[in-house]
Parts: structure tokens; sequence; C-alpha cells
């Protein structure tokens, strides 16, 4: 993904006129953009070997804990950063959608989209993914049946999230090359938020009552997960055409961080009460549901916000290491699955705990998949995809 800003006052100029951009030689990357990058991607990984060894969720390896405490840190870790970790990731890329499309223009955005979003997506879904199936299947089946079993399900597995973003990203550009951004609008900051959280918590409701929460779609879209992430990549859009989270207000930060506490504390505690059966909270008209998509909407809109303000403040720097890091976020992304089930397969012999096991595998895993990913963003060809 790209990781290089300008100004917002520069990207709000550019997309109503993208001839006005121009390329400042040697600016800096964005290094609170790249280390959040880094941050969530870290955080999608440490998920990932939670499910394996928590099982609370879908994944191709699994060496279940027996111990309930393991189980509900597992179950909280998984539960809260669903609420809200990938809308971020859709944020991200929204902010950043704007100035690309402004620079390359409508043609070449898309087939840079094509390329840098297609190409891992099919070479997910065709090989990578049976893949580590297989992998995980420890020999139960022939790669060949799982090819099969493949060609029937279409999962991508975690790349659902590059689909996703890729039918967004079209979506942007054909609506600026029939209509280019108008001027900043009469809803300030602060209401556009509290707006955009109601109509997330809203739709996602209305989506819920077709598609629950883990239900399966071809590709694995994640359709209960739409208007979240939707939600998120209009927020990154808007924003940077309109230059309002470019630095994110203090006060706006604060409140943001106040509500998406409120909310996480408040979801936690609705888990709590109902902990014997989680089903209502998958969708439904529930009051379990109704809560949950509330919260997540208020969780997604408030803590991004924060986040972003803390990383703006905090985390605006990177050296060699953390500039080699934020260049190979996505690539890393892309090669978790297979990094972390080989890690984990490989150590399944071994007379450990899961929970041991799981602080072994973890970083060995993030580790594993940063290496990998810089190693491939260094080879002539491939580093144009990731």
């Amino acid at each position: 993904m790209p990781s290089r800003v300008v100004p917002s006052r520069v990207v709000a100029a550019t997309v109503v006129h993208p001839a006005r951009w121009t390329r400042r030689p040697g600016r800096p990357r964005a290094a609170y953009l790249d280390n959040l990058k880094v941050v969530l991607v870290v955080g999608v990984i440490v998920a990932h070997a939670f499910i394996t060894y928590g099982d609370v969720g879908s994944w191709a390896y699994h060496e279940p804990s027996g111990n309930d405490a393991f189980l509900v840190v597992a179950a909280l870790a998984v539960s809260l950063g669903s609420l809200f970790a990938m809308g971020l990731f859709f944020l991200i890329a929204g902010l950043l959608t704007p100035r690309t499309l402004a620079r390359k223009g409508c043609g070449g955005f898309m087939r840079d989209r094509l390329v840098r979003l297609g190409v891992p997506f099919m070479a997910y879904l065709l090989l990578l993914y049976p893949f580590v199936n297989w992998l995980g299947d420890l020999g139960g089946a022939s790669f060949g049946s799982i090819l099969g079993e493949q060609a029937h399900r279409l999962d991508p597995g975690p790349l659902w999230f590059v689909a996703v973003l890729l039918v967004y990203s079209a979506g942007y550009a054909v609506v600026r090359t029939l209509h280019q951004a108008g001027e900043r609008g009469h809803l300030s900051l602060p209401a556009f938020l509290g707006l955009l959280a109601a109509i997330v918590a809203a739709v996602t409701v209305i989506v819920r009552l077709w598609f629950p929460i883990d239900s399966y779609q071809v590709f694995a879209l994640h359709l209960w997960h739409w208007p979240q992430c939707l939600g998120l990549f209009v927020l990154g859009v808007v924003c940077a055409e309109r230059g309002w989270l470019d630095p994110v207000p203090d006060a706006v930060r604060r409140a943001g961080g106040v509500a998406a506490g409120g909310a996480a504390g408040l979801v936690v505690a609705a888990f709590a009460l109902n902990s014997d059966d989680l089903d209502p909270f998958a969708g439904g008209w529930a009051w379990q549901a109704v809560l949950t998509a509330g919260c997540e909407a208020v969780i997604a809109v408030g803590l991004s916000v924060w986040l972003l303000g803390h990383f703006q403040r905090r985390h605006d720097h990177a050296g060699p290491l953390g500039k080699a890091l934020g260049r190979a976020a996505f690539g890393s992304y892309v090669l978790q699955a297979p990094v972390l089930v080989a890690v984990a397969v490989s150590l399944r012999g071994l007379p450990l705990s899961p929970e041991v096991k799981f602080l072994v595998v973890a970083p060995v895993a993030v580790a594993g998949a940063f290496v990998a990913s810089w190693v491939l963003t260094r080879t002539p060809g491939v580093r144009r995809v990731l």
C-alpha cells in the first residue's frame, strides 16, 4: 500500500484539480502511518496465534488450550480486536487514496490497484491459502483434494481484506471521475464522526440480519463487517480531502478515546453476563446484537481517531529499522498465514503447553513474516506487488 503522504491541503486541492499536484523531491515518509500499520499487522498476527491456541475462530491449524484463563484472554483479545482493527486498516487506506488517485489518474490508479491488490489476492486464492490449509491439515488430505475444495469454497483467508479494498478503491475512482470533490461541507468534524458512527451502527444491525458474524460468503467477503470497513474508508477519504485529521484535533482525539473506552467496557460486560450463550451477539434483533453493533461502531470510529492522533503525536519518527518495517508491513500481512502455520506445525511435537507455545509462536511468526516480506520487497518484480 502507498506510504508517502503530502499535507492535507495539497491533497484536497489535487483531488479537485489533479494537475496541480507536484512531487516534492526527498519528501519523507509519513512515519506515523507506517508505524501504525506495523502495529496493526503485528496485532493481526498475534490474534491469529491466539486463534491457533485459543480455538476462538476459523483458522487453518488449531491446537487448543484447555486452560480456561488463557481461553478467556484469547477470546477477549480476538473479539475486541475485531471491533476496530480491520476498520482502521481501511481508514489508513482511505487517507492515502485521494492523493494516489490525483497523482496517477483513474486509469493509472486502477492499474496500480489491480497489481498491488489483485495479484496477491489471486495468488493467495489459487495457491497459497490451499497450501496453508494443507500444511495445517497435517497430511490428513492430499494437496489435490484441498485444491478441489478451494475451487468450491473460494476462500482467500486473511486476504479478503485486499479484495474488499479493491472494490472500495474502484468505487471511489468511479465516483471521483464522475464527480469532483466539493468544498468543505457544513458539518464539523465531531458532527461528522457522530453521524458516521450512528450510520455504521444502524447499517450493521440490518446487514447482520442476513449475514451474522462468522457467516460464510463466496471469497469470504465478511459482509457482516462491511458497514464498519466502508464507513472507515469513507472517513479516510473525506478527511484526506478536507484536511480534517491532519492533525487530529486534541479535543476530538480525547473524546474518541473516552467514547471507545466506554463502549468497550459496555460490550465486555455484556459478554461476561451472557458468557453461556454468545450466539445472540452475532446478529438479529436480540438486544445483544444491537448493543454489539452500536458499541462496535463507536469503538471503530472513536478508537481509530484516537490511535491516529496518538501516533501523530508520539510516533511520527522512524530510523532505518522503522522504515524497513513500514515498507514490509503489507507484505507481512500477506505472508503471515503460511509463516504462522508453518511455525505452529513445526512445534506441535514439543512437550509444551499450548499457552507456552503461543508465547513462542507469536513473536517468531511476527519476525518471520516481516523478514520474509523485507526480502521479497527487495526482489525485482515482486516488490512492485508487495
